[in-house]
């Protein structure tokens, strides 16, 4: 089985500190999260020359501890100097004189010690550039009916948006919905034994630091996260617990793909009247087909517009002869509606489920991939 692999930094992080627990305290925690590249040098620092570059950071925290760091003329120097870089400081309960003082430094934020780990990281995430949501597409694949083979497909459309380009590489999230089953981590050999009852019941655990923890890396360049626990339905909080999930994991992606059952759950449509793009993934049957019009009637309905919703017909089979569905069939029940079809390739799709692998890991020029890639490139 694949072990978890962290996804590399990108957004380094200078902590300034003489308290020792403080520093180790930050260290630890953003040591923990893959987003973050962090060193920590002593206030000393500020005055030797030489000593380090700040330019080459992308957010400092200073702590001042008791204040009388704000006292010492080098750190207001150093403070006009390098004003363009983000800056947080960290300190005790401070006297309203040294408050005046801090509020000199013209710092982006303030936290109190004893430092907690949760508001740490949340203010670092508020902070941090580079780490916000902003640019950040969500992509939903959703089943018309058992079997559409909805997974395979949305496991192969967060290949393709993995993919580096020129200038980046994306950081992509695929994420499993379908709690009853945890199907993703089955076919792509990355069960997950971690135990969500804990968090269930409180939600609000649900962090970066959390997410980075249970989430999987695959080979193929995405990280998973695939849970065959199905409490989580059941639940009061279960769809609390998902829709956090999926904020805070969509928070540091740059694309996220959700496979969706066909089947009601308590988060279904709050998630697929929020995301960017919707994929509704049918088959080449009469009742198939009718499911899949009548879910992106009621999409349409509830977004209040057509735009970024394609049909998917999978598995199709081109027939001379039979009483089949065919494909000019389809575009008279559909008519103006973006349709979209990938062949049956029984053949790649079947090794790759046997195997755990991805479909373009057995055949990157099959049928099969090739579609998807198109796929990717409407909903990039």
């Amino acid at each position: 089985m694949t072990a978890h692999m962290n996804i590399a930094a990108s957004t380094k992080i200078l902590v300034l500190s003489d308290d020792a627990a403080a520093a180790s305290f930050m260290l630890d925690t953003f040591g923990s999260l893959s987003r973050y590249d962090v060193r920590h040098l002593a206030l000393k620092a500020l005055g030797e020359k030489g000593k380090f570059d700040p330019t080459q950071f992308d957010l400092i925290v200073l702590d001042v501890d008791r204040g009388e760091l704000l006292q010492r003329p080098e750190l207001f120097a150093f403070r006009t100097s390098h004003r363009d870089i983000p800056l947080v400081v960290v300190s005790e309960d401070l006297p309203d004189d040294m408050l005046r003082l801090l509020f000199r430094l013209n710092g982006n934020d303030w936290l109190k010690k004893p430092l907690e780990r949760r508001a740490l990281i949340d203010m670092i995430s508020t902070h941090a550039p580079g780490t916000g949501a902003s640019d950040s597409r969500v992509h939903a694949v959703v089943s018309a009916v058992g079997g559409a083979g909805a997974s395979m497909i949305a496991s192969s459309l967060a290949h393709v948006l993995a993919q580096p380009t020129k200038n980046s590489k994306p950081r992509v999230d695929l994420f499993d919905t379908d709690f009853c089953a945890g199907t993703l981590g089955y076919y792509l050999n990355l069960v997950n034994d971690y135990d969500l009852k804990p968090v269930i019941a409180n939600p609000s655990r649900v962090d970066l630091e959390f997410i980075d923890l249970v989430k999987k890396r695959h080979s193929g360049g995405f990280s998973l996260l695939s849970f065959k626990q199905p409490s989580v339905l059941l639940a009061p909080k279960g769809g609390e617990l998902v829709l956090r999930m999926l904020d805070v994991a969509a928070f540091e992606s740059d694309h996220t793909i959700i496979d969706i059952p066909y089947y009601d759950t308590p988060w279904k449509y709050d998630v697929l009247t929020s995301v960017n793009s919707i994929c509704i993934v049918t088959e080449m049957t009469v009742p198939a087909l009718s499911q899949a019009k009548d879910l992106f009637a009621n999409l349409v309905r509830l977004r209040g517009s057509s735009d970024q919703i394609f049909i998917v017909i999978n598995k199709y089979r081109a027939k001379l002869f039979g009483l089949g569905v065919r494909r000019q069939q389809t575009e008279k029940i559909f008519k103006d509606i973006p349709t979209h079809v990938i062949a049956d390739d029984w053949e790649t799709v079947s090794e790759a489920a046997n195997r755990g692998v991805l479909p373009f890991q057995v055949n990157s020029r099959a049928r099969f991939c090739t579609a998807v890639g198109k796929l990717g490139a409407l909903v990039r």
